[in-house]
């Protein structure tokens, strides 16, 4: 039972798992976390699906000459990271960029928290999103490979055979990814509550604190 004094928030968080500042987010958004607990308040994260690059090829791309492309020239994208890495250090968000080679296909990643929530629940689908960023991240890893998913189902502990078995989710992610375009959401992180944009964004700790504070009061 929640204690008198506590507030229950749900709590959406639509990202990708290759956005930097989803991860950027995410850290800041644990920051706050911790405060708002302490105060009393109680909040429950679903993690929605977006895909900021859903056209790659299901195998990613060299990341060098993706974003090249992308962003004008490699030197646009290397400031891109460096402005990251800056940021990330402040919230301990480790990117190590000189790790990657691979821009991922999200797809079968947002497929895989899709199974870690219906089998384990808001807790261990953020395991699952928290291992998914750090994979990408700091270790450099291809979100986007079976393999690399296989270990971290089977790290976070997640029943046998988790990533075939999330190919059933798919048609869902693209329809929760067409959901979040369709009600005009063009950008990530966003945050949610029953489906009404409350902000969007990655914020400061004390930024996350607020908007949270705010929007418990008024439920």
């Amino acid at each position: 039972m929640t204690a008198p004094n506590e507030t229950t928030l749900a709590l959406q968080v639509v990202s990708d798992v290759i956005c930097p500042w989803c991860f950027i987010g995410k850290r800041a958004l644990d920051k706050a976390l911790e405060i708002l607990s302490a105060r009393g308040a109680k909040i429950e994260i679903e993690w929605l699906p977006y895909q900021l690059n859903p056209d790659l090829p299901a195998e990613g791309m060299d990341r060098k000459v993706f974003r090249s492309a992308r962003f004008g020239s490699w030197a646009n994208a290397q400031a891109m990271d460096a402005r990251a890495v800056e940021i990330g250090g402040k919230v301990g968000a480790d990117f190590q960029y000189e790790r990657q080679t691979r821009t991922s296909n999200t797809l079968a990643a947002h497929a895989l928290s899709r199974l870690a929530r219906v089998e384990g629940g808001s807790a261990l689908q953020a395991r699952v999103m928290e291992a998914l960023f750090v994979a990408y991240f700091t270790n450099g890893e291809d979100v986007g490979d079976p393999a690399v998913l296989a270990r971290i189902a089977e790290s976070e502990g997640m029943a046998a055979d988790a990533v075939s078995r999330s190919w059933a989710l798919r048609d869902e992610v693209l329809e929760l990814e067409d959901k979040a375009k369709a009600s005009g959401l063009n950008g990530v992180p966003s945050y949610l509550i029953d489906g009404e944009l409350l902000f969007s964004g990655s914020q400061s700790v004390e930024g996350y604190v607020q908007a949270l504070t705010a929007a418990s009061r008024v439920l």
